[in-house]
């Protein structure tokens, strides 16, 4: 079971304000062996501090309760976590400094999902 393994032991962040969206994005990093260490459905100051530091990879959710979630990205981006954008809404509106972040269309396939997570972190590691 290939698939089941493409994210052992991966630590995870999930920003989600959609709990239905965040507990499926939760059952599939799960099912793929990555660990979630934190699930948040909005951006208070655990998402910039402990959690956007235990982490491996992030997946955002661009729009949280109103809120652009930008400013994380930038701290995920200083702090060389990999993230990729999950959204319901279309790509031409994200900023070009996030250009050539990988991000996945809602509703999403699972396997694409977590496919796009593996070669999202290999970059990452790859790159330094």
């Amino acid at each position: 079971m290939e698939e089941h393994q493409q994210l052992l032991d991966t630590r995870v962040l999930i920003v989600e304000d959609e709990y239905l969206i965040m507990d499926e994005l939760k059952r599939i990093v799960e099912a793929a062996g990555g660990i979630v260490v934190g699930a948040h459905g909005n951006l208070d100051d655990d998402v910039f501090e402990r959690s956007a530091i235990s982490s491996d990879i992030a997946i955002i959710d661009i729009n949280i309760r109103g809120k652009m979630s930008y400013p994380l990205a930038d701290v995920l981006r200083e702090r060389g976590v990999p993230f990729i954008f999950a959204t319901g809404y279309d790509f031409d509106g994200i900023p070009e400094k996030f250009a050539l972040v990988s991000r996945i269309q809602k509703p999403f396939d699972a396997q694409e999902l977590v496919n796009v997570l593996a070669d999202t972190r290999a970059k990452a590691s790859r790159a330094g």
